[in-house]
């Protein structure tokens, strides 16, 4: 009997595939200081100026540095005039290396400066590639777990893969892909995806492939889903029909 996507299956929407590569660098500070164990949320932690919480711990604000239970300092180096290097907007050169100012970030990509970091994130997009509200910037990486079973009695095992659709990304790499382990038998893998990206499925056996072709190429209907919108995404059992 064949397993299908019901209410106990995920049901997966279809979208192209690579619509951008999107990359950023944030800086982030260090717990330094202070007894953050004795601490169990946000809301039970004080922090000093320019300095956030996560996790129940205190971090100095990029570009900072010091006790960031008792407040952090400027840690960013001193502006060189002889540096004719050209850093953008909100960015300077110091010893030949670019910067940004403080309480900026570089996230638009090479040349592109730096923005505020009040603008990041903030569903508008400042960046010409959006890059300041990619889904690789602004949402947490969770884990995600994958089930597919072969039911294919092609004799052969089902090589398959996941791709990122908004960057380039693919598991467990472009390069390589996982395989079942002989028909009937449930395969369960896990990946660290982005919150809310779309994942896309692709798999292949001899002349029958399901989903995307194994390079990302073609067309699919309903072979990509959320990553962390469930527990477990299921892609039932794989007939040879495809």
């Amino acid at each position: 009997m064949q397993r299908t996507l019901s209410t106990l299956r995920t049901a997966l929407r279809s979208l192209p595939l690579f619509a951008g590569l999107f990359t950023a660098a944030v800086a982030g500070g260090c717990v330094l200081y202070g007894e953050p164990d004795d601490y169990k949320t946000c809301q039970e932690v004080a922090c000093g100026n320019h300095a956030s919480c996560g996790d129940g711990q205190c971090f100095c604000d990029a570009g900072y540095e010091g006790n960031p239970y008792t407040g952090c300092q400027d840690a960013t180096p001193a502006v060189d005039d002889k540096c004719a290097k050209d850093c953008g907007q909100n960015a300077y050169c110091s010893e030949g290396e670019c910067y940004c100012e403080l309480d900026h970030v570089y996230v638009c990509g090479e040349n592109a400066g730096c923005m505020p970091t009040e603008r990041l994130c903030d569903k508008t997009a400042d960046c010409p590639n959006g890059a300041d509200e990619a889904t690789a910037v602004c949402s947490a990486p969770v884990f995600q777990e994958w089930l597919l079973t072969d039911d294919c009695d092609d004799g052969l095992d089902i090589e398959w893969k996941l791709f990122a659709q908004d960057r380039d990304w693919a598991w467990p790499s472009v390069d390589s892909s996982f395989r079942t382990a002989g028909r009937g038998v449930d395969v369960y893998q896990t990946i660290q995806c982005f919150e809310g990206e779309q994942i896309c499925f692709a798999g292949a056996s001899g002349d029958v492939t399901w989903g995307f072709n194994l390079d990302g190429s073609g067309q699919c209907d309903a072979c990509c889903a959320a990553c962390g919108s469930q527990d477990l995404l299921d892609l039932g059992f794989l007939t040879c029909e495809g």
